[in-house]
């Protein structure tokens, strides 16, 4: 296990729920007894941050605090305050010291602090912790919000961020550490002026945030590692078929290194929505490859996507209106890959990219996507029209796209009439078509078919 901290000299934001169980934890343990207090989640998510504010509250109400088991205080007096990090690895030396301190804080309040990373296997001193009669309060760790992601920016360097900087901010997503990794890069490497406000004044992402994620990427297994790297080709959301198609495996065979990549944080999972955790994550990752490589793994891609998108247009025999699917040769409608996000279930040559989208993120002229050209009256769109019209392109009925996302089918048809009136077509025969023919055109004009593709300014 690894030693507590001292608590930082910035405040925590984000994390006001843990912070309050916490203090009321340690305040109360005289009259309301013992707890046990876990946090769980990936790595850099803050777990150690909250057990050192933990510690500064128990210093604060005069508790006697334990950096770990094997501390051995002079006197156990009032409230003891036990922190754990890292119990996922621990071993049986701990279990050992576990009741030894249990032995001489006899009679008194311990409330144990715990922290471990998730998704990993149970220790021994996970066991032991659990066998405890103690009431237990679990919290896991999740990204912070964008308020207090710009917060905790503004106290690592002293101004309130704009501009590109901000954008910066923004693009970790709520990861902490990264963020703290990302803003002490710019400023270690003399790209911030701050004035009244802090902003970037070079491009490219520092070192030692490029260091962070590769340190991230080493922790990871050999195949989850190749996983992620062909992944990071393809796009941001990761489409399962795609995946595995490239890959050459079994979707059975994917699951594991799927789970281990969402374990170590450079993935996130949200219901069948499978992406990069971050754009800056997936960029560093990317830029680790060579440009050959990439070329192959897209080509590769390509002709799945082609395959894919050949079916749907060949389904699209005669015009079934906004309410009827355009079934394909076969009489079956084409349904997404298994666990395909709905932000990607179509081929990237799509336009209206989730990528393309981000405001004011340029696209890298080294993709060849600078001259695609649009739909017009694409970028008329909703973000949930959008998602209709992949869906519809699919071979989706309006039934399966209302229940995909959690609309009603007369919805459905209602907004496929917009996304028909603003594309000036009449049918879904029609939207295959031009959505296929505006793919085909993408592809010629940048030689790779992979528009939408974006990096960070900065």
């Amino acid at each position: 296990m690894n030693s507590v901290l001292e608590a930082g000299t910035h405040p925590l934001h984000g994390r006001s729920e843990e912070v309050s169980t916490l203090c009321h934890a340690i305040r109360s343990a005289h009259q309301a007894g013992s707890l046990r207090v876990s946090l769980e989640g990936g790595p850099g998510t803050g777990k150690s941050r909250l057990l050192a504010e933990a510690a500064a509250l128990a210093e604060s109400a005069g508790a006697t605090v334990l950096r770990g088991l094997h501390e051995d205080p002079v006197t156990y007096d009032g409230t003891v305050v036990v922190l754990l990090d890292d119990i996922h690895c621990s071993d049986e030396t701990d279990v050992k010291a576990l009741s030894r301190v249990r032995l001489k804080a006899a009679g008194l309040p311990i409330v144990w602090c715990t922290s471990r990373r998730w998704g990993r296997p149970n220790s021994p001193l996970d066991i032991a912790l659990g066998s405890l009669a103690e009431p237990h309060r679990a919290f896991r760790l999740r990204p912070l919000d964008e308020r207090a992601a710009q917060r905790m920016a503004h106290d690592i360097l002293g101004a309130e961020p704009e501009g590109e900087l901000a954008r910066a901010v923004s693009s970790v997503s709520g990861h902490p550490q990264a963020l703290r990794i990302l803003l002490e890069g710019f400023m270690d490497e003399g790209r911030v002026e701050i004035g009244t406000r802090a902003r970037l004044t070079g491009a490219g992402l520092p070192e030692k945030f490029t260091a962070l994620v590769r340190r991230y990427l080493q922790d990871c297994s050999p195949s989850c590692t190749h996983l992620l790297l062909v992944a990071s080709v393809l796009g941001t959301h990761l489409i399962f078929g795609e995946l595995t198609d490239v890959l050459g495996l079994k979707p059975s065979q994917l699951l594991p290194d799927l789970q281990e990549a969402v374990f170590s944080g450079l993935l996130s999972r949200d219901r069948d929505d499978v992406r990069f955790s971050n754009t800056l994550f997936r960029q560093v990752i990317l830029d680790s490859m060579p440009a050959s490589a990439q070329a192959a793994i897209r080509r590769q891609a390509d002709e799945y996507r082609a395959r894919q998108f050949g079916a749907s247009l060949e389904g699209a025999g005669r015009d079934t209106g906004p309410d009827r699917p355009a079934p394909p040769a076969g009489g079956r409608a084409i349904r997404p890959e298994p666990y395909a996000s709905t932000a990607g279930l179509v081929p990237r040559g799509f336009p209206g990219e989730p990528e393309a989208a981000d405001r004011e993120i340029r696209r890298d002229p080294a993709d060849g996507a600078g001259a695609a050209p649009p739909i017009p009256g694409w970028d008329h769109l909703t973000e949930k029209q959008v998602l209709i019209a992949r869906l519809t392109v699919q071979g989706l009925t309006n039934k399966e796209i209302a229940g995909r996302l959690y609309l009603s089918p007369h919805t459905v048809n209602y907004h496929l009439r917009k996304i028909f009136q603003a594309l000036s077509i009449r049918s879904r025969t029609d939207l295959v078509r031009l959505t296929h023919s505006a793919a085909r055109e993408r592809a010629g004009a940048g030689g790779t078919g992979w528009p939408g593709e974006t990096r960070v300014p900065f």
